[in-house]
């Protein structure tokens, strides 16, 4: 089992915690720029995250310390922001990392799971509950799915937890059957993938319903502007015909005067 968890684990795990670790920042900060240097520091980031995990340059005490770092490093790289918020934002996400990553652990040893897969299964189930609290963060944040009702937002929010139930189950039963071991480590990085593609699509649904609101509100002004634009054109052409009615009776005076 441990060899498929440090092959397959070791290289796939760092991408999708990337992944999270982008859309934590993309929520704080906004869009990034500098393409280049935000492309190096992934990089620099993901072969961090790669040798940290096969414990081959870094001991696992510094391995808090090392992300700090990295974070803060992409931060600057990609976002322009003041030193004081990228600081504050980057203990931010490694602290709630650290902590979600603790309870997890604590309650998987609470409900008597097997120690040998207790760190394993305690890695994937964090990583779901980190990209749970994201969604949840940006929801909180820009308020921006005002358009998508509230079930379908529930609904949404049990896709994690039952993927959280199924992880659970699934390395319980790789514990007592060790034939699974590979299928164990499939199924929980195919059930982040998963989770991560329909927060993704979540996302551009609300953004699309954000917009399409926008787009109404901009043809009502539209049509507003236009009904006021032929209100005034009526109002000038009826005050050209008034103009013109008494240039006439002045016209009709004036030779009566004569």
């Amino acid at each position: 089992m441990r060899e498929y968890l440090s092959i397959i684990s070791g290289f796939l795990l760092p991408v999708l915690q990337l992944l999270i670790i982008q859309r934590y920042i993309t929520t704080l900060f906004g869009s990034g720029s500098r393409k280049l240097a935000g492309m190096i520091g992934w990089l620099l980031y993901y072969a961090f995250l790669v040798t940290a995990g096969f414990g081959i340059l870094f001991p696992p005490q510094f391995l808090l310390v090392g992300n700090i770092l990295m974070v803060f490093m992409i931060s600057t790289v990609t976002r322009k922001e003041s030193l004081k918020r990228r600081c504050i934002s980057t203990l931010l996400i490694c602290t709630v990392w650290m902590l979600v990553e603790v309870i997890v652990l604590l309650a998987l040893e609470a409900v008597g799971t097997d120690k040998c897969v207790i760190d394993v299964a305690g890695s994937f189930i964090s990583k779901m509950c980190m990209l749970l609290f994201s969604v949840l963060g940006r929801y909180a944040k820009k308020k921006q799915y005002t358009e998508i009702p509230l079930r379908y937002f529930i609904i949404t929010l049990l896709v994690p937890a039952s993927s959280i139930y199924m992880m659970h189950h699934i390395f319980l039963m790789t514990a007592l059957y060790t034939e699974y071991s590979f299928f164990s480590v499939v199924a929980g990085i195919l059930l982040l993938l998963i989770n991560y593609v329909i927060f993704t699509v979540y996302d551009r649904v609300g953004q699309a319903a954000e917009l399409q609101s926008r787009n109404r509100l901009y043809e009502q002004q539209l049509d507003l502007c236009s009904h006021q634009a032929e209100e005034r054109e009526g109002y000038y052409l009826e005050l050209r015909r008034m103009r013109h009615d008494m240039k006439n009776h002045l016209s009709g005076i004036l030779g009566m005067v004569n």
